[in-house]
């Protein structure tokens, strides 16, 4: 997966900062004049300290610590400057700014342990609970159903008349017909067919109309006329789990939210393809302190107000091919789930 984009910006500032605080040092070194030193010194931390914002808590730590680094060497030609011992206590500025990253760089390294530790947690309950599914439904229904085949064919045999076995034969039939209209849908939950050979376009049509004939309700699905050859655009392994994302939006809607409409867009532009996911449920409970929607993307994890196995899978998905999950919900009025997945690597858009 790559890496954050470096801020335009960001990248400048930290530029000079390294070219001032290189001069400072320089003349550090050569025993320049001080205030020259002092002047350079002051400069090269204003950079890195303006562009400490514009990153990740990690590189932000970077920044800050350089800035610091630049105003010890300014108080130290200060101190020469004044000859006045006590301005030594100005050291204690940036000894502060290094104790603060510290401890930032101690937090944000629990902080990712913790999420990891929850990604993780997530990841097995939901493998666990798709083996508790997969047991009870080959249980409840094939295992139970392939026994009634057995006892219908039994009792027919130790009957032995015509009429006994055609009618056994005939239920046998309708039982195993069952079976395997039900172990055809237990595969393509497994892995879609259509998925591997006709691609994502196609896996989502049929993943739209089994719904739709499952639950009862109306499911449609919108794709970009201009888009034919929309599945081409991404790898493999995204359309796997953009799949897997827009079935458990799907599941979501119609076993949480209760939707009776369930829209999914899919179009394309030169950036990438997106999808929407668009219901009528009853939305997600909003939390207490919320008064606008709740919007969630992939680099931050859902709250704990709304977050569930699924959704957790969801943004873990989304994060693993460098995409963009936006959740928008209002209690009583639906829900709007966006992904934005970028082009494959190599696929050149006019």
């Amino acid at each position: 997966m790559r890496g954050p984009r470096q801020p335009r910006w960001g990248l400048a500032l930290q530029a000079v900062g390294t070219c001032l605080l290189a001069a400072a040092v320089a003349l550090e070194i050569t025993d320049q004049p001080l205030p020259s030193e002092l002047a350079l010194s002051l400069a090269a931390a204003t950079p890195y300290l303006a562009a400490a914002p514009l990153y990740t808590a990690g590189r932000r730590s970077w920044m800050v610590v350089a800035g610091a680094i630049a105003l010890m060497l300014a108080v130290a030609s200060l101190v020469r400057i004044t000859e006045q011992p006590l301005v030594n206590a100005l050291h204690v500025l940036p000894l502060l700014l290094i104790a603060y990253t510290a401890s930032t760089i101690r937090s944000a390294t629990h902080r990712d342990r913790n999420l990891q530790r929850e990604r993780v947690r997530a990841r097995h309950d939901g493998a666990e609970r798709e083996r508790r599914r997969w047991a009870r439904e080959l249980h409840d229904d094939i295992l139970q159903e392939l026994g009634a085949v057995q006892v219908v064919l039994s009792s027919a045999a130790a009957d032995g008349s015509p009429e006994a076995m055609h009618s056994a034969i005939e239920q046998a039939r309708t039982l195993v017909g069952n079976q395997i209209t039900s172990l055809r849908h237990l595969i393509t939950d497994l892995r879609p067919y259509a998925l591997d050979q006709l691609g994502l376009r196609a896996a989502l049509e049929a993943l739209c109309r089994r719904t739709s004939e499952t639950f009862g309700i109306r499911v449609d699905l919108r794709i970009d006329p201009q888009g034919a050859d929309i599945s081409d655009r991404l790898t493999s392994e995204a359309q796997a789990h953009v799949y897997r994302i827009v079935q458990e939006a799907l599941t979501n809607a119609v076993k949480h939210a209760q939707a009776t409409q369930i829209t999914v867009d899919m179009e394309a532009d030169h950036h990438g393809v997106t999808l929407t996911v668009t219901d009528n449920g009853h939305g997600m409970r909003r939390p207490p302190d919320s008064r606008r929607w709740s919007v969630l993307r992939a680099a931050t994890p859902p709250a704990s107000t709304v977050r569930g196995v699924g959704l957790s899978a969801m943004h873990e998905r989304a994060d693993l091919i460098d995409a963009q999950l936006t959740l928008r919900s209002v209690p009583g009025k639906g829900t709007t789930i966006t992904l934005s997945v970028p082009h494959a690597p190599g696929h050149e858009q006019p």
